[in-house]
């Protein structure tokens, strides 16, 4: 539940460096995952070393992780801000949830099978929740700008391929190494499309105070308490307990940077969490569904 708090509180994180400090999603985004990724894989060089190196020779699963990094890291992090800066922080991180019906989606044509019932009522759920928060209540009009409501579902959409493409690779060189050449490789090539070096960007101290929060408390500290959640917990519960995630964005986002909460929000909210409690429960004859939120 903790690591969903900080997820939500980098979000209002990034809202602030874009919105206070003028820095743009095509720089913040390769530079949080450049430090992130270093820090796992310097982390990864202490204690996992064999399979750091290993994992570099595994031309198979190297691949895997290269493509995990693209559509995976890079995408769902350059989304997720931009959904931010063109909808706010609460917005975005209630739409994300909505990766957990395209994981069910996926699972359900792997496994050559019908959404069951409960997994259909989440849909639908899902789908009332962003039609209520894109309209505030009423269907003529849409409330939130269309760039907000596309951003939010790509980030959605690849949050879904951030925790459906790294399967094998962590099961054979776990998650710190994983995750550690993911960031490098995103990084490179959302440098390569997005050229951070060609934005003009001078953050005061507070701005990088706010940055370090980004990275440190938003991106490393949240993604150790989650992982830990799945390990004490299991990953059914974890992902219900991240959904700690949008609560506390949009909460944090009213006392820190002013946005309006509105009932349509709240219900909107309370309809997408419902959407995940129904998708991520499974009949006792099957296991847990491994779907982080």
């Amino acid at each position: 539940m903790l690591g969903g708090i900080f997820w939500g509180f980098s979000g209002n994180c990034g809202e602030v460096l874009m919105h206070a400090f003028d820095a743009p999603p095509g720089w913040l985004t390769p530079l949080r995952m450049v430090i992130g990724g270093a820090f796992f894989i310097i982390l990864s060089a202490f204690i996992d070393r064999e399979r750091l190196i290993a994992a570099a020779k595994d031309k198979r699963m190297l691949v895997m992780i290269i493509l995990f990094g693209v559509f995976g890291v890079m995408l769902m992090q350059y989304s997720y801000l931009c959904a931010i800066d063109y909808a706010g922080a609460g917005t975005a991180l209630t739409l994300e949830q909505v990766n957990v019906v395209f994981v069910m989606a996926w699972l359900c044509i792997r496994e050559r099978r019908a959404p069951r019932p409960r997994e259909l009522a989440g849909v639908v759920l899902a789908f009332t929740g962003v039609v209520v928060i894109a309209t505030q209540g009423d269907i003529t009009v849409l409330n939130l700008p269309l760039l907000g409501l596309i951003w939010g579902i790509a980030s959605a959409l690849a949050t879904a391929f951030y925790n459906l493409l790294p399967q094998r690779p962590l099961e054979r060189y776990g998650t710190c190494v994983v995750n550690g050449y993911g960031m490098i490789f995103g990084s490179m090539a959302c440098s390569a499309l997005m050229r951070p070096w060609s934005y003009e960007v001078h953050l005061p101290v507070e701005g990088w105070i706010v940055f370090v929060g980004l990275v440190g408390i938003g991106t490393i500290a949240a993604y150790f308490l989650y992982i830990q959640g799945v390990k004490d917990a299991g990953p059914m519960r974890a992902s219900l307990l991240a959904c700690s995630e949008p609560v506390a964005g949009t909460f944090i986002g009213a006392v820190w940077t002013g946005s309006t909460i509105t009932v349509w929000d709240i219900i909107g909210l309370i309809l997408i969490i419902g959407m995940v409690f129904l998708v991520t429960q499974r009949e006792d004859a099957h296991e847990p569904a491994d779907v982080p939120a």
